[in-house]
């Protein structure tokens, strides 16, 4: 932006102020010029008493003009009057030292210039005419009452027009000056709401965003890129993207080669570089993302898939399944033979094993379905095992709770009863049977509440640990291999995590504390 002369974008006051101090400096170098002499003696400005009388007159003048910038005059009465005023005292300078052939009317140029900067619409003009007809009257008026000759007509009409020029010039690039100033302050505006546009763009992207400059600076970061690299400030060189960059410039691949691994994030980040190119300085995009939330939405589309193709084939199934159970037991009413009805009920034993898959399959579609609320263990987890009982009536009494935090949690009621339930099943399966068996605890560490549901039976072994929560895998001909499986699916849906503990056959359920209620 070129910058303008500060008189042109002060505000009114202070270019007021300006003009009466461009009047003070004219009154001096007229006294200062006034005491030099020419080489050959002589003085450069002859000075008698009208001069001495004119520079006391219009001193007192120009602190007249800076006592009323104090005042209430609006700022175009007061350079209306002012410039009014300086015109009249300028001619009678000239009138009084011999007319236009002093040459004190050049004085007028610059004034009207300064006039023409400060005026607004047609004042320029109005300024103009007012010293045009001020020269030709004291011109006239030396030509017929001093016996002065045409000549000096024709130099006050050229002062006329040169003034006019001067004002008309002044004022045009005075008002080409002010909208260039306001365009570019509209400018300024807008480029500062782009900036900000720009900035919340950044900062709500989930990637560590960073914009890097030929030499590898950081230009501009967004929150993420902060926490992962601790940026505070820009201008910082990163070393962990030296090398990412250097390939990137070799061979223009947008991806980066490898992984990115930070000293201070267990995560290495994996990502893209988008160049942009503005004039002859080329700018790095980076974006980048941890490899770990990268998997985790692989992962979760890749379940979303399964789970509207398992919730297809599911319902598939279950039509001509329940044709097959139905058949089944119409056989087994009519069936003398004992081989034929042992033959049927392994079909109704068959197909229940059947059903029973197809509901968890549709079971873990269901695991987004999360409706969270406030729950008391001890109140939920007592009406689970009372369900639990009424299905494994040799169980009553023999199931153990214990309440170590009076804690409240956040979980979907369904989905615990559902996890509850099928540790509850796998632990009554393995477990002695005894009165305490089967236990429930109820603990709290610092950041969740912990569900335990253990058993005295032998465990699972370690071979088969890493593989427990796997879809599909099973140690039993009458399993299905999905319990766990969903078990942990819904907990994770609740923002809860299941694990196994060993050794002894212990599960751990972390659930989120409701940390808004009293224990």
């Amino acid at each position: 932006m070129i910058e303008l002369p500060r008189s042109l974008t002060l505000p009114s006051a202070n270019a007021l102020r300006l003009f009466n101090a461009f009047r003070g400096t004219i009154v001096l170098v007229l006294l200062l010029v006034s005491q030099l002499h020419g080489f050959d003696g002589e003085p450069l400005l002859v000075a008698g008493p009208a001069f001495y009388s004119w520079v006391l007159a219009y001193s007192i003048l120009i602190g007249l003009w800076l006592s009323l910038g104090r005042g209430p005059l609006a700022h175009g009465v007061q350079v209306t009057l002012g410039v009014s005023v300086d015109i009249v005292m300028i001619v009678a300078l000239m009138a009084l030292n011999g007319g236009v052939r002093s040459g004190y009317g050049v004085l007028l140029l610059p004034y009207l210039a300064v006039a023409g900067l400060l005026a607004s619409g047609r004042y320029a003009l109005f300024y103009a005419a007012l010293a045009s007809l001020a020269l030709l009257g004291v011109t006239l008026y030396d030509i017929l009452a001093l016996n002065g000759t045409t000549g000096e007509l024709v130099q006050a009409a050229l002062l006329a027009s040169a003034g006019f020029v001067t004002s008309v010039t002044t004022h045009q690039l005075a008002r080409v000056a002010r909208e260039s100033e306001q365009l570019a302050a509209a400018r300024g505006s807008e480029i500062a709401q782009l900036n900000r546009l720009n900035e919340l763009a950044l900062q709500s992207l989930r990637e560590a965003v960073l914009v890097l400059d030929q030499e590898g600076r950081v230009r501009q970061f967004n929150d993420a890129a902060t926490r992962h690299f601790g940026l505070v400030e820009r201008g910082k060189l990163l070393p962990e993207l030296a090398a990412p960059v250097a390939h990137w410039r070799q061979d223009g691949s947008p991806l980066l080669a490898r992984p990115v691994q930070l000293n201070a994030q267990p995560h290495p980040l994996i990502g893209r570089m988008v160049p942009i190119l503005t004039g002859e300085t080329p700018t790095l995009l980076l974006f980048l993302r941890e490899t770990r939330e990268l998997a985790e939405e692989a992962r979760q589309l890749k379940l979303a898939a399964l789970g509207r193709l398992t919730a297809n084939i599911a319902h598939e199934i279950r039509n001509p399944l329940a044709a097959i159970s139905h058949a089944a037991e119409l056989l087994g009413e009519d069936a003398v033979d004992p081989s034929t009805r042992r033959l049927t009920t392994m079909v109704r034993d068959n197909t229940r094993r059947i059903d029973r898959l197809v509901e968890e399959v549709l079971a873990l579609n269901r695991r987004d379905r999360v409706r969270p609320e406030v729950l008391r263990p001890a109140t939920v987890l007592a009406e689970l095992v009372e369900q639990f009982v009424l299905g494994e009536t040799a169980a009553a009494g023999r199931i153990i709770t214990t309440f170590n935090s009076p804690r409240a949690m956040i979980f979907d009621r369904g989905h615990l009863a559902q996890i509850v339930g099928n540790l509850l099943a796998n632990g009554w399966r393995y477990c002695q049977r005894h009165t305490g068996s089967l236990r429930i605890e109820v603990d709290e560490s610092e950041s969740a509440l912990l569900i335990d549901v253990v058993d005295d039976g032998p465990g699972v072994g370690a071979e088969h640990q890493s593989r427990l929560f796997e879809p599909f895998y099973t140690t039993e001909s009458s399993g299905t291999g999905l319990g766990l499986y969903i078990a942990r699916e819904l907990a994770e849906a609740n923002d809860a995590l299941l694990a196994y503990l060993s050794p002894g056959g212990r599960f751990r359920l972390y659930c989120r504390k409701a940390y808004d209620q009293n224990p």
